[in-house]
């Protein structure tokens, strides 16, 4: 014969029910926090130590004493090519390097969307990746976002762009057109970066909608 349960028994199970039924459950774990504050600063500190071999290199490759000053110019993003290394020679405005650092961008950008748009392969080794088609619904972090424009409107506004350059640079000598599409384009070593800096002095004045001063002379 079963015995009958108390009123405490009773009670103590009903609470236990409450719980089960409250229960939470597991807590998935939290990564750590970011460092902050001093822990942070601390380091980057051990980071830039650690890049200064780095940079002295780089100051020593360019024919610079690596002093502090010339170790905190090379860490700009201009240091990092042809066209931008022989533009920091000639200029020494920090305003002026960023306009024609940006005329350096806008030139390959433009050559870059030219050449997807007509299908001609990337120009450079780090991009060969990219000739490999992707699975389909398949993208990753580089992947553009959805174009809906036409194959015709592509190539047409890409060749565009790639003229309006042109006729830019047409306001520079065709030896200094040259060396600059040279020197920006194909990132080949820079003859003279004095051409190269009035050459790109007209691609600025077309970014910014001035009117261009004719620099053939």
């Amino acid at each position: 014969m079963t015995r009958a349960r108390t009123k405490g028994q009773k009670i103590a199970d009903k609470r236990r029910q409450r719980e089960q039924a409250t229960q939470l459950p597991e807590i998935a774990p939290v990564p750590r926090r970011a460092a902050q504050g001093s822990r942070r600063m601390n380091q980057i500190k051990r980071e830039t130590v650690d890049d200064i071999p780095t940079l002295q290199a780089r100051c020593r490759q360019a024919g610079l004493t690596p002093t502090a000053e010339a170790i905190r110019d090379a860490k700009a993003p201009w240091r990092g090519c042809s066209a931008g290394v022989a533009m920091s020679r000639v200029v020494t405005d920090e305003a002026e390097r960023a306009d024609l650092w940006d005329a350096i961008q806008h030139m390959r950008r433009t050559q870059m969307a030219h050449d997807v748009a007509i299908g001609a392969p990337r120009r450079h080794a780090q991009c060969l990746r990219l000739l490999v088609p992707l699975e389909a619904l398949e993208a990753d972090a580089e992947t553009p976002p959805l174009d809906l424009r036409t194959d015709e409107e592509k190539q047409r506004q890409a060749t565009s762009a790639l003229m309006a350059i042109e006729g830019w640079l047409a306001y520079a000598s065709p030896h200094a057109a040259s060396i600059c599409k040279r020197t920006v384009i194909d990132d080949e070593r820079c003859p003279d970066a004095h051409v190269l800096v009035e050459a790109l002095r007209c691609v600025v004045d077309g970014i910014k909608g001035r009117k261009i001063v004719y620099r053939g002379a």
